[in-house]
């Protein structure tokens, strides 16, 4: 492998080793792909700054600025999935004073070989219902852009074997089967599930709960691994762990631990397994263990010879 190679494998390591860099790096990219996300109103607006994931843009065209008020979620969702697809990058988008000219916009790359993509007189006709009630000209002339625009984008991915999303109608990559928001909500009330039924049952078994999650989460079976039951277990258990006192052996609480650790039934336990338990578990626990001070008899009071 040759020194470029390596280092590009270390660039990659630490991307997916550090998400923020990675959702930094793929937010500058738009401003290098602004022309292209915004091709009819590059000119108009252009982005300033980004906050955390607000995009902050600036326009010196007051009717474009205007109007992208009410698209402002629409170009969200368009930047999105053109930049980062299953992963959003930014989540609002406001106007703000870029304190100087619109910067120049870099050089417009060529659009890859793809057929353009026409639109039937049912979408465009779709396209200009959602402006007819606008009464300013410009106004409604920017968002008609801006909506045939999105539509040709929705077109050209379903020709590209893009579909629906599951529990929406956001459109996925071919290999998602649920969208990026979906899989996140899906994701999280899958672990809730995971915590409430060691709750219930801590000596239930990673099989058990496979099963149960497959039943309840049809779309999340790649995601509820033997690691991520794991991590979940883990998680409560440091949760459960800082509310015990260092020393308590006898409260519900301090037992429910023991069960959670060794994965137990409550009625199997003994004095000698929650003492046993809790010793190798006393770090985790809210109180410290005393530090037992260890005195070196043999070199106690003694001198050094000169």
């Amino acid at each position: 492998m040759s020194e470029l190679e390596n280092m590009g494998a270390v660039i990659q390591k630490s991307l997916a080793a550090n998400p923020k860099l990675r959702k930094r790096l793929l937010q500058r990219e738009i401003f290098n792909r602004w022309q292209e996300l915004l091709p009819n109103f590059a000119d108009k607006i252009f982005p300033v700054k980004i906050q955390g994931e607000t995009l902050i843009v600036d326009s010196n065209d007051s009717a474009a600025k205007d109007t992208l008020k009410f698209g402002a979620p629409n170009l969200v969702k368009l930047i999105n999935e053109k930049i980062s697809p299953g992963l959003p990058i930014i989540s609002t988008i406001k106007f703000g004073k870029s304190f100087g000219s619109a910067p120049p916009l870099p050089k417009k790359i060529p659009a890859p070989n793809v057929e353009e993509i026409e639109l039937t007189p049912e979408e465009i006709a779709e396209c200009e219902k959602k402006v007819a009630a606008t009464v300013d000209e410009n106004r409604r002339r920017f968002l008609l852009e801006f909506f045939l625009s999105y539509a040709k984008s929705e077109k050209r991915k379903l020709q590209g074997g893009w579909h629906k999303c599951k529990l929406c109608n956001v459109l996925c990559p071919p290999k998602e089967i649920l969208c990026n928001v979906c899989a996140v909500k899906e994701r999280n009330k899958m672990y809730k599930e995971i915590r409430k039924i060691f709750c219930d049952a801590p000596e239930t078994s990673f099989q058990e709960i496979q099963q149960k999650i497959f039943q309840a989460f049809p779309y999340l079976q790649n995601e509820c691994t033997l690691e991520a039951i794991e991590s979940a277990r883990m998680d409560l258990i440091l949760q459960r762990a800082a509310k015990i006192s260092y020393g308590d052996t006898t409260s519900d609480a301090a037992k429910f631990l023991v069960c959670l650790i060794r994965q137990l039934p409550p009625e199997n336990l003994t004095p000698a397994i929650i003492n046993r338990t809790l010793e190798e578990f006393k770090f985790n626990l809210t109180d410290q263990p005393p530090f037992k001070e260890h005195k070196f008899s043999k070199f106690k009071n003694r001198t050094v010879k000169k």
